[in-house]
């Protein structure tokens, strides 16, 4: 006579596979629609809370399913594991964007130079109106930057304003910067000759070496004329764009000033993400890449 063993069966395995596979699906639709500017951002976090919710619930159940299966040899093993495997798909992006909110600076303002930040050609907006905006309980709005990305400065060229703003342009096209306002120096005015003006012409005699020190000093009573202050007017260039996170397409407003400093053009840089209190570091990554990116098309005469 046949002895034959039945197995139990363990049911939380089989709805951890089932869980799993929803919360992934979900959440790669809700992502690709995001990416692609369909779906709006306050809807994309919500739906992504809830697959991180239902992810958590997936890998309970096949952590549950795998132990039954040790201890008693209940069947679900390959459901607990596909179910794992689905919920870890969703868990991962949920812990790395946990880890970095923990260990970055609340900041979704990043600027090159913190104490005259670029400022904005357009309006930016950035909410929504239900995230607590962090700004306003800190009293610096930049702080803790520096600390987290030192890497985050200007640039200086020895090149001409005109060439710098070339590559400018090209390195924002290549990186995905969609420029979208342009603020060039006003051109300088022209000179009009005033009216009824004569031009005269004022012979002067050669003197003698005794002559020109003696007309060097001033005379008693007359007090010398100090020189006039010359002021040099700082000629700017500010661009504005947009650009997109190249994963889950989370939007930043771009701003790139171009001021030229004796014979030397200096790039100020700053990104504004649109949406929550925490940029995850994803503002920094975007200066630094597009400066290290105009660094390579400027090559030889970056000066820092």
């Amino acid at each position: 006579m046949k002895i034959r063993y039945e197995r139990p069966v363990c049911r939380s395995a089989f709805w951890s596979y089932r869980l799993g596979l929803f919360a992934f699906a979900l959440f790669a639709i809700s992502a690709g629609l995001h990416r692609f500017s369909i779906m709006e951002t306050e809807i994309f976090t919500v739906l992504f809370s809830i697959c991180v919710g239902i992810a958590l619930l997936a890998f309970g159940l096949a952590c549950y399913g795998i132990l039954r299966l040790w201890m008693v040899g209940a069947e679900g093993g390959r459901a607990s594991a596909k179910g794992s495997l689905c919920a870890l798909l969703v868990l991962v992006p949920a812990g790395i964007a946990g880890y970095r909110a923990y260990s970055l600076p609340p900041l979704y303002d990043i600027s090159t130079d913190t104490a005259d930040v670029p400022v904005f050609l357009e309006t930016v907006s950035h909410g929504p109106d239900w995230v607590p905006d962090v700004e306003f309980l800190r009293s610096a709005p930049y702080e803790g930057q520096l600390g987290a990305y030192p890497q985050v400065t200007g640039r200086r060229y020895e090149g001409a304003l005109d060439r710098v703003l070339a590559a400018v342009r090209l390195v924002a096209e290549n990186r995905g910067i969609a420029i979208s306002a342009t603020k060039l120096p006003d051109p300088p005015e022209p000179e009009t000759p005033e009216t009824n003006s004569e031009t005269s012409i004022i012979e002067i005699e050669p003197q003698t070496p005794g002559d020109v020190a003696a007309t060097s000093e001033p005379a008693d009573g007359d007090a010398a004329t100090p020189a006039e202050p010359m002021i040099l007017k700082q000629v700017q260039i500010l661009l504005q764009g947009e650009t997109r996170s190249p994963v889950f397409g989370f939007a930043s407003d771009v701003s790139i000033r171009l001021s030229e400093e004796a014979e030397t053009t200096f790039v100020d840089m700053r990104s504004v993400s649109r949406f929550g209190p925490h940029d995850l570091g994803t503002n920094a990554r975007i200066i630094d890449g597009f400066l290290s990116a105009l660094d390579a098309e400027l090559v030889g005469i970056s000066v820092r």
